[in-house]
């Protein structure tokens, strides 16, 4: 499989969760609009610069490990995530799609930043 197909696919997988999770939130009938918009602010302004950082000054391999260790990292904040989710009463759904929707918009005004106005050498590769 081409790099340009993996990613094409990826784009829509997450495109396809996410429709998921609106279409949950929308048939619930309410929606936090405020905890989307508040994720998708944060994603949107931490992680791309982050990204765009990240690739001008760690070099390729370096990167692969630590992205693996975030991974690693989220992946076991999850069950605390939970636990406090419990603990303080939180519905665990909603607020779960609503991350997962505000995670995807952030995402995507991230990766059209980087496609519009950020300088080449913070760009990744053209796949």
């Amino acid at each position: 499989m081409s790099p340009r197909r993996a990613t094409l696919l990826t784009y829509g997988f997450v495109a396809l969760f996410a429709s998921l999770s609106a279409g949950r939130l929308l048939a619930s009938g309410s929606v936090p609009w405020a905890t989307v918009a508040a994720v998708a602010v944060v994603a949107a302004v931490a992680v791309g610069p982050a990204a765009w950082l990240a690739r001008t000054r760690i070099d390729d391999d370096r990167r692969g490990i630590l992205s693996r260790l975030a991974l690693v990292a989220g992946m076991a904040s999850l069950p605390l995530w939970y636990g406090v989710a419990l603990v303080l009463d939180i519905p665990i759904l909603p607020t779960a799609d609503a991350a997962v929707i505000g995670i995807t918009c952030g995402g995507g005004l991230a990766l059209l930043a980087e496609r519009t106005v950020v300088p080449d050498r913070y760009r990744a590769r053209s796949v």
